[in-house]
């Protein structure tokens, strides 16, 4: 099994992705500009991220039971649609922010059936030996979007606005579409003729994962680590820019580090030789990142800090993801991989916007007026920060480094995550 196929389909996967991402930017900068609200702005984020969370158990399992092309042609013209319908409404004048609220909705179900049918095409098309490597291409696609869709939907909302994004995503999806029908080819999976009722059918997926200790173990290590990325990239924006005196270009260059950590990672992992003991190589990826990073964060005062604490923390995490993918594949059959992955998704990605919610409520309710009410502690802990905001939010960091490590430490102690080891035993 050669790789063309994957890089075909990875291309016009990575492609349409570059513009649905542009456009989710744009819709941002329209909406805040719009309603001059960050209520408004964070809102629209979660329209789409709770429908493709919530559908996605569904989604799972309906693809597995469907033709792997039709649904990705479904979904991709779906989300295709609504990117004209929004551009029509905008060209004449007829866009309200909320449409925008009921398109990222209707978006997110349809993402909910592209995302796990995306994940079963992959296992389909790519030899087991070839998992590592074709992660860490995926990872070094995802670090490229990272770095320059915020730069660019900047630019060009700033140049010719949101029109002409919404015209580069239609323009993207056209490209996507026509390179999955055309030359991606993707075998049959085998289904059972046996006709099951949908409800049955979910339910087994729901036991198949539950009966797999090592494998859920796993899911609920990453949705930990979803819930402390949760607080640490919500705080990231406002403890830059109230410790460098709002300097813009400073964050621009801490949060960029991120992506390049991505981008420089992915194309190390081929140097990395095959490791046997998971258990140990996950955890001690997220303790050295949990650490550096948000320590860094915490007690340095120098953006120079703060940026090189980012990128050695990021730098092992396409490693770490890499074997993440690897384990699930060899350990779920493809037949099942749609319902698994999707139950795979909501578990971890449920845990995210409760990092998000969390972020706020640790700062502003417990860290802030701890330091406000105490003198002498403000006094002692007065080289993390000059005032009582600089305090909390340093407290802050460094709390979630110590939460972070303990909690890998906790993971690597557990029976079920040490069988991760006998996977190719």
């Amino acid at each position: 099994m050669t790789l063309k196929n994957f890089y075909i389909f990875i291309i016009g996967q990575f492609v349409s992705q570059f513009g649905s991402r542009m456009t989710s930017y744009g819709f941002t900068l329209w909406i805040y500009k719009t309603t001059n609200s960050v209520f408004y702005t964070s809102l629209v984020t979660l329209c789409y991220l709770v429908p493709e969370i919530l559908f996605n158990f569904i989604a799972g399992t309906l693809s597995d039971k469907w033709d792997k092309k039709t649904v990705l042609k479904v979904s991709d013209s779906f989300a295709g649609v609504l990117s004209f319908v929004t551009l029509i409404l905008l060209i004449f004048g007829k866009l309200k922010f909320q449409y925008i609220f009921i398109i990222n909705i209707l978006l997110g179900i349809a993402d909910s059936f592209q995302a796990p049918t995306s994940e079963v095409v992959i296992s389909l098309i790519v030899s087991k030996k070839d998992y590592i490597k074709t992660s860490g291409i995926r990872s070094f696609f995802k670090s490229f979007l990272d770095i320059f869709v915020p730069i660019l939907s900047v630019s060009i909302y700033a140049l010719w606005g949101l029109k002409v994004i919404i015209i580069i995503d239609l323009m993207t999806f056209i490209f996507a579409y026509l390179t999955l029908i055309i030359f991606v080819k993707i075998p049959k999976l085998q289904i059972s003729d046996k006709k099951e009722r949908f409800i049955n059918d979910f339910i087994l997926g729901i036991k198949y994962l539950l009966s797999m200790k090592d494998i859920l173990t796993l899911i609920f290590f990453m949705g930990f680590i979803n819930l402390v990325y949760g607080i640490y990239s919500t705080a990231l924006a406002p403890m830059v820019l109230l410790r460098n005196g709002n300097n813009d270009f400073q964050l621009g260059i801490v949060t960029s580090m991120i992506g390049i950590a991505g981008l420089v990672g992915s194309m190390l992992l081929k140097f990395f030789p095959k490791f046997k003991n998971y258990s140990v190589l996950l955890t001690n990826i997220m303790i050295f990142s949990f650490g550096v990073c948000n320590f860094s964060l915490g007690i340095g005062k120098n953006y120079i800090i703060w940026v090189l604490g980012i990128f050695l923390g990021n730098i092992l995490v396409p490693l770490l993801l890499a074997n993440v993918d690897y384990l699930t594949r060899v350990r779920i059959p493809i037949e099942l991989q749609g319902r698994v992955f999707s139950a795979r998704n909501t578990i971890q990605y449920l845990f995210l916007p409760v990092g998000i919610f969390l972020s706020g409520v640790l700062n502003d309710f417990i860290f802030y007026p701890i330091i406000k009410d105490n003198y002498s502690l403000m006094k002692n802990l007065s080289f993390l920060g000059k005032n009582n905001q600089e305090l909390s939010i340093a407290l802050l960091y460094i709390f979630i480094g110590f939460l972070g490590i303990i909690g890998s430490i906790t993971f690597r102690n557990s029976k079920n995550f040490k069988e991760l080891d006998k996977i190719d035993m």
